[in-house]
């Protein structure tokens, strides 16, 4: 293998001057020559858009949501717009398209071309969104640019607004048919309480059979507290009877009794004094004895009223208590299917108070200037006085770097080839 030297290149470079020189400035003279009088000055301008939070103010709460609530929110949903959502929409063909029309540029750009010549920047950490074009024409340009502008707001405004109006006719239709539910469901309510005995009739009934078993039971007491007091007196006094004598015997004088007295006088013709020696023994009923038997019979028919009144209370109290139960039982039953019925009302009035609700909030939204609440112009594009482009500077030092490299590229590959001739020919005359 041939070693080649750093003397040997650089010979190369030396013997070939002339030529890397001429190649070098021919670049450079051709490369001012198109830069300074052939390429047309080309014009940058921008427009810059903030994408604001409108659409995340329009998201409801979702972890303050429940039920029914959070079903309506799901339906209403606006979706998560992003800087790169944003970004992406506004080449779209319908923006493109309306743009080519409204400026008249059938002729020079369709879709594709014009979205081409569009160009988009996002900057790091806002949400700012630039548009750019280049044209020879700054005026165009910024006429472009700007309409572009104007048509992705108006393109996000009729979007969102599309939104609103089908989840706003969605649920417009679903609140006809849970206004059909609570109407049926209030005319349930009303026929069942319409209908005879029922809770609050039924909670009366009760309330007074309560009062009449009160009633009944403070009387029992009071009538079995009697009957005590009557049985306690009765065996005292029957004691008593049994120590009391029933009859009396007692001595006296004819003088004691002045209807003997006077018979005996008219028979004997007797003297007071004689007739006061004349003793007579007499036998009488015992009062007390009398007395006791009374009270005693008294308080025998007495208690034999009690126990009756007793008996009497112990059927009504046993009967009411039965009645009761009854009554207990039927207004059980009775709440029972009232409280379901009361419970589809309530979920059906708040099922339809929700949907009228969100319809309201979504009828609000799609009346609202949405596109531009949620995209905001910073700054509109403006024709421009300082081209940039064609860098004819940096262009002239690109040709003279590429000039020189290809120069002394052919430098290279002149020395090789003509050493490659001189091999050959040596070659021939060693055979030779």
């Amino acid at each position: 293998m041939e070693e080649i030297s750093l003397r040997e290149l650089i010979e190369i470079l030396l013997k070939r001057k002339t030529m890397i020189i001429g190649i070098t400035i021919l670049a450079v003279l051709i490369s001012a020559v198109v830069s300074f009088a052939l390429l047309e000055p080309v014009y940058e301008t921008k427009m810059v858009l903030m994408a604001s939070n409108f659409s995340e103010r329009l998201q409801p709460n979702q972890f303050n949501s429940e039920g029914i609530d959070n079903i309506l929110d799901s339906l209403s949903r606006f979706p998560d717009m992003t800087l790169e959502t944003y970004k992406q929409q506004i080449k779209a063909p319908r923006i493109m398209r309306q743009t080519i029309a409204d400026l008249g540029l059938e002729d020079i750009y369709d879709i594709e071309t014009l979205a081409k010549k569009i160009e988009l920047e996002t900057i790091k950490d806002t949400n700012l969104i630039t548009i750019k074009m280049k044209d020879n024409d700054p005026e165009k340009a910024a006429s472009i640019v700007n309409k572009v502008g104007e048509e992705f707001v108006s393109f996000v405004s009729d979007k969102a607004k599309e939104q609103a109006t089908a989840s706003s006719s969605y649920i417009e239709a679903q609140m006809v048919f849970e206004k059909e539910k609570l109407d049926e469901a209030l005319i349930e309510l009303r026929n069942y309480l319409a209908q005879p005995k029922g809770t609050e009739e039924l909670k009366r009934e009760l309330e007074a059979k309560l009062t009449q078993i009160t009633e009944f039971k403070t009387e029992n007491t009071n009538s079995q507290m009697r009957k005590d007091v009557l049985e306690k007196s009765i065996g005292r006094i029957e004691q008593q009877i049994i120590n009391t004598d029933k009859k009396l015997i007692t001595n006296k004088t004819i003088l004691d009794d002045p209807l003997m007295k006077d018979l005996v006088e008219e028979n004997t013709n007797s003297s007071t004094r004689e007739l006061a020696g004349i003793k007579v023994e007499s036998e009488e009923i015992n009062p007390v004895y009398l007395e006791l038997e009374t009270a005693l019979n008294t308080f025998v028919i007495e208690l034999a009223e009690v126990d009756a009144r007793l008996t009497n209370l112990q059927g009504k109290i046993n009967e009411t208590q039965f009645q009761i139960e009854t009554l207990q039982a039927e207004l059980a039953e009775k709440e029972h299917e009232e409280r379901i019925i009361r419970q589809k009302v309530d979920v059906a009035q708040n099922t339809y108070n929700a949907f009228v609700e969100k319809h309201e909030e979504l009828r609000v939204t799609e009346s609202s200037q949405i596109g531009e609440s949620n995209m905001i112009v910073i700054s509109k594009a403006y024709p421009t006085t300082q081209p940039v482009g064609p860098r004819k500077v940096l262009n002239v030092a690109i040709a003279a770097v590429l000039g020189l490299m290809i120069s002394v590229f052919a430098a290279f590959f002149i020395e090789y080839w003509n050493s490659e001739d001189k091999d050959k020919i040596a070659k021939n005359h060693v055979a030779n």
